[in-house]
């Protein structure tokens, strides 16, 4: 084994070691000594080697620590000069197409969620796409990965429209062609995959990763259907569809999935998709619904999402919007001032949370959590930060 990816492995074996004895992830030790000796070593000996998609496998194993180590920056800069590497050299390395750039495509998403630039200008592997029929789950997998980074662009794209500068005004010619081909992307993609569906039912782990795509499906719709809006009560037009999604992680949660807790995945789970439910559906119900799903199905980390930080912060939205007191668990408390759906001059725009946790005194007591940021509208329809520190649930 190449020396920078034996010590890569074992770097990453540590931090999941730690990640299991410990029980709160945000916790890690970012500068444990065994890890970091064998990182830097890595790093050494990734300076010397001559084969590129060897470096490409050392890149990923790097990304996997920084997830581990909550180190959102370090993290996607791995990722971006992994994907600016394996658009170099994937023809002339057959496995590193087959196994690694599906992962790369998945990962090119990353920077759309964490970090702040130009979005025009990107490193997303699927610009090129058209969408063919299916012969695998896997070949809906790819494409669908694809059609994922190419909605949140025309989100990340759309955000001085609905949050910025371009408030009210006509969208640019531009974002209006690039919504309609997402549009069409996505519609070709569903209909190759029920397609597939019809002549292969599947059962077990299989129908689970069914059940997951088609989630995600639903989330791209809605994004496609509204990367402009400035407001949100053009989202009460997708209720049923968000209602949808719920019921699918209800059944898949009564399928037995995530029995045993996870602590990390390298890939993004329900956390995103189940989130985006609590944040844009109005209904009560179906978001305290999906609030409780966060906590069932997510792992503990997802890549750099993590499932405390988004249900604090879930839970807070549903809390602000209906007037609301909820339990640690995401329960009603007592009866919400807003039971039905909140005017749009109270619904929160987007949220944000930094990325080093702190404590704080609640009530008397201490307790660990982040700082979150809610943008909200004001009177005069510009946008305001409220920020607020987010208490860790007590389940956490």
């Amino acid at each position: 084994m190449e020396p920078a990816v034996r010590h890569s492995v074992v770097a990453v074996g540590s931090l999941y070691e730690q990640a299991y004895r410990l029980r709160d992830l945000t916790t890690l030790p970012p500068d444990g000594k065994i890890v970091l000796s064998h990182y830097n070593a890595a790093i050494r000996h990734l300076k010397t080697m001559k084969n590129e998609s060897l470096v490409l496998l050392v890149c990923i194993l790097f990304v996997c620590i920084e997830f581990l180590r909550d180190q959102r920056t370090a993290a996607i800069e791995h990722c971006q000069h992994g994907i600016s590497i394996l658009k170099r050299v994937e023809e002339s390395f057959p496995w590193a197409k087959e196994y690694l750039s599906p992962l790369f495509r998945r990962l090119s998403v990353l920077p759309y969620f964490f970090s702040v630039g130009d979005f025009s200008r990107d490193k997303l592997l699927c610009l090129d796409d058209s969408i063919p029929s299916f012969s695998t789950l896997s070949d809906a997998q790819f494409y669908l990965d694809g059609v994922v980074g190419r909605t949140v662009r025309l989100i990340r794209r759309g955000d001085v429209y609905r949050l910025g500068s371009m408030r009210h005004k006509p969208v640019s010619p531009d974002l209006i062609a690039e919504q309609d081909l997402t549009r069409a992307l996505l519609d070709k993609w569903h209909s190759s995959f029920v397609q597939l569906v019809s002549k292969s039912p599947e059962s077990g782990p299989a129908r689970i990763h069914r059940y997951n795509m088609l989630m995600r499906y639903l989330i791209c719709y809605v994004w496609a259907e509204t990367p402009f809006e400035f407001h949100h009560t053009s989202y009460d037009r997708y209720l049923d569809i968000f209602r949808s999604i719920v019921d699918t992680a209800d059944v898949i949660q009564s399928s037995g999935y995530c029995q045993t807790p996870i602590k990390f995945t390298f890939e993004m789970g329900f956390i995103p998709t189940l989130y985006f439910v609590v944040t844009r559906c109005r209904c009560l119900n179906t978001r305290l619904r999906a609030l409780s799903q966060m906590k069932r199905l997510g792992a503990t980390k997802e890549n750099m999402w993590e499932v405390v930080t988004m249900f604090a912060s879930a839970k807070r939205i549903v809390e602000i919007e209906h007037g609301a007191v909820l339990t640690d668990d995401g329960q009603l408390c007592s009866e919400p001032s807003c039971p039905g759906l909140p005017p749009d001059e109270i619904r929160i725009r987007d949220t944000s949370t930094e990325p080093q946790p702190l404590v704080q005194t609640v009530d008397g007591v201490e307790r660990a959590g982040r700082m979150g940021g809610f943008f909200m509208r004001a009177a005069d329809d510009s946008i305001y930060i409220r920020s607020e520190f987010l208490p860790l649930p007590s389940w956490a």
